[in-house]
């Protein structure tokens, strides 16, 4: 009789269900943040705040680049992989106007 291993999955703001069995994968930076962090309400005064205390959390993240590549792909809201909504469409412009430039 094969015995079942129980697997404890945490849902992460940035990268999705992260295994624990799986020690050898990186866990994103803001598995253990309360997710509310990354999504502030508005753009001035305390939201400021928040988002800058957001993007700190990123830039200790091993994952980052995937979640900032997955944010794009999803058209996120809120702080992804250490950049904010309005960052995140300037990058779409500036690579929409390289994809029509080549």
């Amino acid at each position: 009789m094969k015995r079942r291993v129980s697997i404890a999955v945490i849902r992460s703001h940035t990268y999705g269900p992260v295994s624990t069995a799986a020690s050898e994968r990186p866990r994103p930076a803001c598995a253990g943040e309360d997710p509310e962090l990354f999504f502030p309400v508005g753009t001035t005064g305390p939201a400021l705040v928040q988002i800058e205390e957001a993007k700190s959390v990123c830039r200790r993240c091993p994952l980052s680049e995937s979640c900032l590549e997955a944010a794009l792909q999803r058209n996120e809201l809120g702080v992804w992989g250490g950049t904010d909504e309005n960052e995140r469409r300037r990058i779409k412009r500036r690579a929409a106007a390289r994809r029509r430039a080549a």
